[in-house]
């Protein structure tokens, strides 16, 4: 009885770890090709002969801190401003509405025809905004932002040249830039997540025409492709990874700039991001439950593109897969259904295979930090911390798995809520509804279970297996910014004597997770992957 647990075990851990160690094979491959990528793709000086009518398309809601600046942006482009559109799709319920109204008759003045998008009802969400948005839409390419993207003069002249040169083409994707970049420790090591996720797997995928996510405020696409794949799935919660499968299915390609930058704003606080992990890894598992059958049968689509599509769409299942393959481990060292030396974690031939993917992880870091002459020893220390950071992620992007596969809606933010380039976030009420859900009840308990399961494992020897679990319980339960409690078990009582009252301000201390993050890292070499958003 206990062989046959034992090699089920065995088989189901097995079957889980592959396709992501396939995945992240598949990145050591295209770390080696971006290396290849053409750095001067987008060209220094490029004029155009035609500037043909650009639509610039801004999806809205309840964005109060940053559409103002979003907008004065698009005012400044080098680019005949009779041929800009401006189409804001504002699904708005507060202050919003009126700031927009303001800026499109600024945007009027100024000689850009611009025009607001309304709905009755945010039926379909971002997605139903955008398709009706498009109707409106009158120019032969449209640039999609967000509400925070903040656009460089040349980025149409760029785009458009560059486009213009690869007839396959029908999008082209901007760098991800951060104008917060250095506000706190969390949006620096969000900032080098997604340089990484940038420059390995846009870099890379461009070099050898493989298939990569467009970024939904960072990008530019020819309108009468857009309008042949029907635009956006209403369903989707990703709306730029589903426009992107339809896109290559359709025989399209992508570009990748990666020395045109449009900044946008990172999440400061560790709740915020990991809940943006959550909705992208259910938003991705969406699609794959919607397309995988469409990507396996098209025709006109090589089999190697139809391999980097699922690999593509593969890279949230990496959370799932490290809990599974990790928990089920220890469960069989701790109640010996196996010996524990023949644990997988001790293994010399396991830890070296799960080593190169944490290598090339770490020379990704670096490469991208390079690549934008970002490369300093400040920025350096920073790449063995990230995966910390996302260490904690890990279940909230599991149970964004599930949501996907079963097609349900899920807890997560819908919006990643956003407080401008100077604002503190201490002086405004917008991230209130950030606090702990349901989820954060699984959270808890597998983050408690790590550290406890930790200290079994260790008593058997497993000490790979151990640090895993102790450093994933650890940070799990810090994403979770259980501080807060304790202040308010505190302040509660004082509060009555008018010390003060405690608030469920996720926001509170953006600065203090940033020393606690760095003080808990100093004690824990590093034992996760970065998680590909």
């Amino acid at each position: 009885m206990v062989f046959e647990i034992w090699l089920l075990l065995e088989v189901v851990t097995l079957g889980i770890g592959i396709p992501v160690l396939a995945l992240e094979y598949y990145w050591v491959i295209l770390l080696a090709m971006s290396l290849k990528y053409p750095r001067n793709l987008a060209k220094q000086d490029a004029s155009l002969s035609r500037h043909p009518q650009v639509s610039i398309l801004i999806a809205t809601f309840n964005e109060k801190f940053v559409i103002e600046r979003s907008l004065d942006a698009i005012k400044k482009l080098d680019y005949p401003k009779d041929k800009i559109q401006v189409v804001v799709a504002d699904d708005s319920t507060d202050q919003t509405t009126a700031i927009i109204d303001s800026k499109a008759q600024d945007l009027i003045r100024s000689g850009i025809r611009t025009v607001v998008s309304r709905r009755p009802s945010r039926k379909y969400f971002k997605c139903g905004a955008l398709n009706q948005a498009l109707e409106q839409a009158t120019g032969e390419y449209v640039l999609l932002l967000d509400a925070d993207s903040v656009v460089s003069p040349d980025v149409l002249n760029k785009g458009i040249d560059t486009i213009g040169s690869h007839p396959r083409a029908a999008f082209v994707s901007y760098r991800y830039g951060h104008y917060n970049r250095d506000y706190n420790m969390v949006t620096k090591l969000f900032a080098l997540s997604q340089d990484i996720g940038d420059t390995i797997s846009k870099m890379g995928a461009y070099h050898i025409d493989a298939p990569f996510s467009a970024q939904g405020g960072q990008t530019l696409v020819r309108t009468k492709d857009l309008r042949e794949v029907g635009g956006w799935t209403n369903q989707r919660i990703a709306d730029d990874t589903d426009i992107s499968i339809k896109l290559y299915l359709a025989g399209k390609r992508g570009i990748y700039l990666s020395n045109v930058k449009i900044m946008s704003e990172d999440p400061s606080t560790l709740e915020a991001w990991k809940k943006q992990v959550g909705r992208t890894s259910q938003g991705w598992w969406r699609c794959i439950a919607h397309y995988w059958t469409a990507i396996i049968t098209a025709r006109g689509v090589s089999a190697r593109k139809k391999a980097g599509l699922m690999l593509m769409l593969m890279s949230p299942f990496s959370s799932l897969s490290w809990i599974v393959v990790t928990f089920l481990s220890t469960i069989a060292v701790v109640f010996n259904l196996i010996p524990p030396a023949t644990s997988i974690f001790n293994s010399p031939v396991y830890v070296g295979i799960v080593a190169v993917p944490f290598a090339v992880s770490l020379a990704s870091g670096a490469w991208a930090l390079k690549v934008q002459g970002l490369m300093t020893t400040k920025n350096v220390s920073l790449i063995p911390m990230l995966g910390y950071a996302t260490g904690g992620m890990l279940v909230l992007g599991s149970i964004g798995f599930f949501y996907g596969v079963f097609d349900r809606m899920g807890f997560f933010l819908y919006r990643t809520p956003k407080s401008g380039a100077v604002r503190e976030m201490t002086k405004t009420s917008y991230f209130r509804h950030l606090g702990n859900d349901r989820n954060s009840v699984v959270e808890a308990v597998l983050g408690v279970a790590g550290i406890v399961f930790a200290w079994f494992v260790l008593i058997h020897g497993v000490w790979f297996l151990a640090l895993s679990m102790a450093g994933f319980g650890i940070f799990t339960l810090k994403s979770m910014n259980l501080t807060r409690y304790l202040t308010g078990m505190w302040r509660g009582p004082m509060g009555r004597l008018g010390v003060g009252r405690w608030s469920r301000n996720t926001a509170d201390a953006p600065e203090l997770s940033a020393v606690s993050l760095f003080q808990s890292v100093r004690s824990y070499p590093s034992t996760f992957w970065a998680i590909n958003r």
